[in-house]
């Protein structure tokens, strides 16, 4: 802009300077030279004009267009952060994966065919799931005592604690499906799932998640027995009770002595 300028300056000096000379009838000075130079002036002029539109249309570019280009490349960066972002696969927890079996190739869903199963760092080693008979309903609460053996850890009998009775039973779940359900068909009964935690700390240490357990849960009627308020009639019926109790303590220790046995001589595992 300013060498347009400066152009015009020196063009429209020229001019004047001859055209001055031309008007005093100088003979140094010809008409045609006159015309000369002020079409070059007026050329310059038009340079000046073209200069102002060419940085007029550029301030338009930094205004409008540059910042439009940016928000898009803004936009195409996001996307692509996006899809790579797809292509991590970040767990919830903390956890190590086991039975991890991939292979160049192979196609990965978390729902068709997972690359392996996650087992979280936390995943309650010292909490085990029991299954009771509906019967044990009215009587199986939070803080009642129970014994386990496991196949994992045989000929030992750890002392059990009732940490949590869930107050449904799956069995009575309905799936809606494409055909009328006859509840008849339902004839497996549910059962009363409890969470067990150890009464001793580390008493479950050396179980392996997973095992397979046995458990026996007991009621205390002590208190019953020994209240005056309870007839001799009642109190023989608890007595009873108590003493299937320690039945049942009795066959899970032969279960647990059985267990050994049964795994490795009469199935051969």
């Amino acid at each position: 802009m300013a060498r347009a300028e400066a152009s015009f300056k020196q063009s429209e000096d020229e001019f004047t300077r001859k055209n001055t000379l031309f008007q005093q009838n100088s003979a140094a000075v010809s008409a045609r030279e006159v015309e000369r130079l002020e079409n070059r002036m007026d050329e310059r002029q038009a340079g000046i004009e073209a200069a102002e539109a060419q940085m007029e249309a550029t301030q338009n570019q930094i205004d409008v267009l540059i910042p439009a280009q940016k928000a898009s490349a803004e936009a195409a960066l996001e996307q692509a952060l996006t899809e790579v972002a797809k292509l991590v696969i970040v767990a919830g927890v903390d956890g190590r994966v086991q039975q991890f079996a991939l292979r160049v190739g192979d196609v990965v869903n978390p729902i068709l065919r997972p690359a392996g199963i996650l087992i979280p760092l936390d995943d309650n080693r010292n909490r085990f799931q029991a299954g009771f008979g509906q019967l044990t309903g009215q009587v199986i609460h939070v803080g009642m005592l129970a014994e386990m053996t496991c196949v994992s850890a045989p000929l030992k009998i750890i002392p059990m604690v009732v940490v949590d009775v869930q107050n449904v039973i799956s069995a009575g779940q309905i799936r809606p499906t494409d055909v009328l359900v006859d509840i008849q068909d339902r004839a497996r009964p549910g059962t009363i799932l409890t969470i067990l935690e150890p009464l001793y700390k580390g008493r479950t240490d050396h179980v392996q998640s997973g095992s397979k357990c046995i458990v026996n849960a007991y009621t205390s009627n002590h208190d019953l027995i020994e209240d005056e308020n309870t007839s001799f009639g009642y109190g023989l019926v608890l007595h009873g009770i108590d003493a299937v109790g320690i039945a049942h303590a009795f066959i899970l220790r032969l279960q647990a002595l059985m267990l050994p046995v049964q795994m490795l001589v009469f199935t051969g595992h």
